[in-house]
């Protein structure tokens, strides 16, 4: 397996990357106005998100796939003859830092759309600001049911909580009977639980056992040992990547042999739970072990950069900014342009989904989940009969 970035690199390693980025993007918008539109200089486009503090290793995700479609794009003309540039800012993913960064984004009209944050409360808390100054809002990993409907300009490529917890509830329960469950103590890990739980009860599949965590905690062998206890078929964890490591890996050391549903599609996830991961489903709708022509393609330019497999986040930013230059090129590089662009219907292209349209709730419609299993260490398709 190729060697993964520590988190300390991780954090240590964006900072650099915002400041040169930042500066790069500033000393060739100028001070101007009017924007890049009127200058014919660079298209850019904000990134509010997460570069230190607990969600840093997100933003390290969202780099990469940024740069990899910042080099393709650029490399074959950008859109019009004009390089795409991004300038980020780092909110920490926290609501408290997002807003004043909206307010600095919408203020400068060399951004034409912004990127982000990484959560939906992060989003949510700035939108008012984006929609008032009508600037599109691409929140392109928040799966928060709401957050599109924060206004018209918000737009996003994440499906919801509600599209993935009712069909996993759903997928889940045409295997099994009795699962014990366990869900992030977060806005993010109760809205998730509550639709889980109501679907999983109109499927008839039983929750013999539920307890929230804490996204932070080293050992979740108290809450472990009763889920092993009240003898479920399988154990769900609706959480993200780190935390599903330690449980998963906390689950086979107290003795638990059966089903694991949880973790996250990243090569971190693999590098962090080991062995203990092998056997573990997690439902998805991009994958590594998809075998589809466009996300092998994917895959192979990726690895080819970056040395190792990408995050489904690298996959979400990398979307992101080919969805958003693909508005320019419709629309033309203004922020009027882009919301036209995107409002005016037609069919997108993304790693993620294929060809999709925008449903009228600002998201990708018609979207298929595709499990993916730990295979001998690495993801691969789920077989199913």
């Amino acid at each position: 397996m190729p060697k993964k970035l520590s988190r300390r690199a991780i954090v240590g390693a964006i900072p650099a990357f915002v400041a040169l980025s930042s500066c790069s993007a500033l000393s060739r918008a100028g001070s101007s106005g009017s924007g890049s539109a009127d200058q014919g200089g660079p298209i850019v486009f904000g990134v509010s998100g997460p570069v230190t503090g607990s969600s840093a290793e997100y933003g390290q995700y969202w780099k990469e796939g940024f740069d990899l479609a910042l080099e393709e794009l650029n490399a074959a003309g950008g859109v019009g003859g004009r390089q795409i540039e991004l300038k980020w800012e780092d909110s920490q993913s926290d609501p408290k830092q997002s807003v004043p960064i909206a307010q600095k984004f919408v203020a400068d009209n060399t951004i034409l759309a912004e990127l982000g944050d990484f959560s939906s409360g992060a989003s949510m808390a700035a939108s008012a600001t984006y929609q008032q100054a009508r600037l599109v809002q691409f929140g392109f990993t928040n799966s928060n049911p709401d957050f599109t409907k924060g206004g018209d300009h918000m737009w996003s490529t994440s499906l919801t909580q509600e599209f993935y917890q009712t069909r996993s509830a759903q997928w889940i329960a045409g295997k099994y009977r009795k699962i014990s469950l366990v869900y992030l103590e977060t806005d993010w890990g109760k809205t998730s639980f509550d639709i889980f739980k109501a679907s999983a009860a109109g499927a008839g599949l039983e929750i013999a056992y539920e307890s929230p965590i804490q996204p932070d905690s080293e050992d979740y062998r108290p809450v472990l040992i009763k889920a092993r206890d009240a003898e479920p078929q399988a154990i769900v964890h609706l959480g993200y990547g780190p935390d599903g490591a330690r449980i998963v890996r906390q689950l086979r050391e107290i003795g638990f042999t059966g089903q694991f549903f949880g973790g996250q599609n990243t090569p971190q996830f693999l590098e962090a739970a080991g062995s203990a991961a092998e056997g573990t489903i997690i439902i998805e709708n991009f994958l590594i072990g998809n075998d589809s022509p466009e996300v092998v393609d994917f895959n192979k330019r990726f690895k080819a950069k970056f040395g190792h497999d990408p995050s489904t986040f690298s996959a979400y930013s990398y979307d992101a900014v080919n969805i958003l230059a693909e508005a320019v090129r419709r629309g033309g590089a203004t922020r009027e342009g882009i919301f036209k662009a995107l409002s005016d219907g037609g069919t997108w292209q993304a790693v993620q989904f294929g060809d999709f349209e925008f449903s009228p709730d600002r998201r990708p419609g018609d979207v298929k989940l595709l499990p993916v299993t730990v295979k001998d260490g690495a993801y691969a398709p789920v077989t199913t009969s």
